[in-house]
């Protein structure tokens, strides 16, 4: 009986935070919120975020949040493999790198060793491009490709400027993202392949999405109103690099790490929807989390909107962050395709 009220409470304590974080960003679409909030209730982690924006305007079309406070805003929780992102926009930007870069590895699945790095030759090792790396997540490889391509500094740069670290250009209150990159070869291919460098707010990972889709412009988000002007603050990276690095990000729901989200059998459960993406898991902490992340935007090849989904859960899990990521795109392809809410007259 105990076990069943507290149950209900927490039903509602869930529904009061969701709504009340809504309810304090007056730029959300009403029904993208609706969404948003029905799938991270679905998903029951201890904490989590759901947001999105429009890739045009940098409005926020919705802001959900479950757990102690703002969980949108807070840099809680570690990146994960989305750090990726930041280290093969630096790759890309310096020219020393493309998609098609070609790296040899073997383990490194889920820690990386030194013995890992070394560029000798071993049986049953794989050998793919860069671009094969990024949608499968292929954490040594990327680690590999970073120590040949990129250095520390110039990681840190892009991370700041996609907004993994430091604060996000955004019209409200939010939190700073924190992000360390090592200089020792060890420690800055565990860190460039997204091995606990730092904890990044759902809202930076938006924002890093939202730059890429835009061509590698960064769009400052708004939140006080639903026809905000575009307000451009920079290049976080070359247009090339950007529209590189989303054809990278295709192959992750197309056949990568997300791909079995995004398909429903043989056929694409967005259908007539290419979508980037990227996704990220962690496990550690304490207590003990899985965090489960997907961050992305469609359509690829014209972007409307971006997503970032944070999802702290228990090493047993009811949703993985792409599933929720799946849901709330698709309700919003819904809702474009039903036009705009009529209001009956009397």
């Amino acid at each position: 009986m105990l076990r069943a009220l507290w149950a209900i409470a927490a039903f509602w304590m869930v529904l009061l935070v969701a709504r009340r974080s809504g309810a304090e960003v007056p730029s959300i679409d009403e029904r993208l919120q609706a969404s948003a909030e029905r799938w991270l209730r679905t998903a029951a982690p201890h904490e989590g975020a759901v947001v999105m924006s429009d890739v045009k305007t940098g409005r926020v079309l919705a802001w959900a949040s479950l757990g102690g406070g703002d969980r949108v805003g807070a840099a809680f929780a570690p990146l994960a493999s989305v750090f990726k992102l930041a280290t093969v926009a630096a790759m890309l930007d310096s020219g020393r790198a493309t998609g098609g870069s070609m790296v040899c590895y073997s383990g490194g699945e889920r820690a990386i060793d030194s013995s890992d790095l070394r560029d000798v030759h071993l049986p049953g090792e794989a050998c793919i491009p860069l671009r094969t790396a990024v949608g499968y997540s292929i954490n040594v490889a990327i680690a590999k490709l970073a120590l040949r391509h990129t250095q520390p500094a110039e990681v840190e740069e892009k991370a700041r400027l996609l907004g993994l670290d430091g604060v996000v250009p955004i019209d409200r209150a939010v939190g700073r993202s924190h992000i360390t990159i090592p200089d020792d070869p060890l420690g800055f291919a565990r860190a460039a392949a997204g091995f606990w460098n730092g904890r990044t707010s759902a809202l930076g990972a938006l924002f890093a999405v939202q730059t890429i889709a835009n061509g590698g412009t960064r769009v400052r988000l708004h939140t006080g109103t639903k026809s905000p002007a575009r307000v451009e603050e920079g290049r976080a990276m070359r247009w090339e690099s950007a529209a590189e690095l989303a054809r990278m990000m295709q192959i992750t729901t197309r056949s990568g790490t997300a791909a079995k989200a995004f398909h429903k059998g043989q056929r694409p459960s967005l259908e007539g929807v290419a979508v980037a993406g990227k996704t990220g898991t962690l496990i550690g902490d304490k207590p003990t989390r899985m965090y489960s992340w997907f961050v992305g935007f469609a359509p690829a090849d014209a972007p409307e909107v971006a997503i970032s989904v944070l999802l702290a859960n228990d090493v047993t899990w009811r949703m993985k962050g792409n599933e929720v990521g799946r849901e709330v795109l698709a309700d919003y392809f819904r809702t474009r395709a039903a036009g705009p809410r009529r209001i009956a007259r009397r």
